[in-house]
């Protein structure tokens, strides 16, 4: 929770997260980020700074909100969304009811993911997500807020320590800061030496490499088709198709295929009775297939195309022409059934995973109405 007084401990209502006892300091309305070089090599030097989010280390009941992670962690390019998600962890271990009880003169309950007070939520809130809900306890709303407020924190503290006012690392100033407000870090010259404010930046820090998303040479991802060129027409498992263990992109014949990140072939060929004709409803199989191990457990399956353009053992790299849009197989049109894979190989239901959220903690959005930033 952002402008906190060095706390004693939490109530047993969040236990893995300590009492806040606020101190509501003023922070500056606009949002202006200074990058020096100080700042970048700061940023360097966190473990497993890489920007792709590992959404998989989210707990499931808060994996929709990968997307609003990533955008908090897009908002100045200090932060980066595995910061914002190790820190959501130290605030509230993920607990969208989180609460952490403190008396009204010390700024009342710090509530909600980001474990935010009302006066400080007057600063920095809004309802991001437009779903005219606005407050602390709104997740969405929450973790962009606290994007915000890290950003300017890190601004501040890079003038403060540039202008010899602060000592210290900017990126643990501004996580103290978030922890027990501006006051605190400018009485103690910087990070208090001793107490919870003191360890908080090293909490942070020791959870970021469990949401970074290892390279394990994927490389960029990209979308599997150009970009204008389909329609998201099927997701994931919806309630009417609960077995549909991708997402449908229609598009026109001979639409171009590609490669979404780097790997190897597993295998390429026809996985229905026939292929070199459209297929139809009532036909098995996906039709002309191909598998792609990138490594790190990650593989990607693309079915009904009409001509393929790999063979099994290739290399391909992010962006290479693999196939061309068809309907061969269990089809009655033209389009990509596209699926993401984690702990793969194999390739099966139990493997499956939505690619939607995980396109967009890459910065790659699968559905062109709903871009990331």
């Amino acid at each position: 929770m952002a402008d906190r007084l060095e706390p004693r401990a939490r109530s047993a209502v969040v236990p893995a997260i300590f009492i806040v006892l606020a101190a509501l300091v003023a922070l500056p309305l606009a949002l202006v980020v200074i990058i020096s070089s100080g700042l970048a090599a700061n940023l360097a030097a966190v473990p497993g700074s890489s920007s792709q989010l590992n959404i998989d280390a989210i707990p499931e009941h808060a994996r929709h909100l990968a997307p609003w992670v990533v955008r908090a962690g897009g908002i100045c390019p200090e932060v980066i969304s595995p910061m914002i998600a190790a820190q959501l962890d130290v605030e509230s271990s993920w607990r969208l009811d989180a609460v952490a009880h403190n008396p009204a003169d010390h700024g009342g309950d710090a509530v909600g993911i980001a474990q935010f007070q009302l006066g400080t939520w007057r600063t920095w809130g809004d309802d991001y997500d437009r779903d005219r809900r606005d407050g602390p306890d709104d997740p969405e709303d929450a973790i962009y807020a606290m994007g915000r407020l890290i950003c300017a924190n890190v601004d501040w503290a890079g003038r403060a320590v540039r202008a010899g006012r602060l000592r210290g690392d900017a990126l643990d100033l501004a996580w103290a800061a978030y922890f027990c407000g501006r006051g605190c870090i400018e009485n103690a010259g910087g990070v208090p030496a001793a107490g919870l404010a003191h360890d908080y930046p090293q909490r942070v820090r020791s959870r970021i490499s469990t949401y970074t998303l290892s390279a394990g040479g994927t490389g960029s991802w990209r979308l599997p088709l150009p970009a204008g060129s389909y329609r998201l027409v099927s997701g994931f498992r919806p309630p009417n198709r609960p077995t549909h263990d991708g997402v449908d992109l229609a598009a026109p014949t001979s639409t171009p295929i590609y490669a979404v990140a780097a790997g190897t072939v597993l295998d390429a060929g026809c996985s229905s009775p026939y292929c070199n004709r459209p297929g139809n409803p009532e036909l098995s199989g996906c039709g002309l297939r191909i598998n792609i191990n990138h490594g790190n457990g990650i593989a990607t399956r693309y079915c009904h195309a009409v001509r393929l353009n790999v063979r099994p053992g290739a290399q391909v790299q992010a962006g290479q022409l693999i196939a061309w849009v068809g309907s061969t197989g269990r089809s009655s049109g033209p389009h990509l059934h596209f699926e993401l894979h984690r702990n793969a190989p194999p390739l099966n239901s139990a493997t499956a995973t939505d690619p939607v959220p995980f396109f967009y903690a890459q910065g790659v959005s699968l559905r062109e109405e709903h871009q990331p930033g």
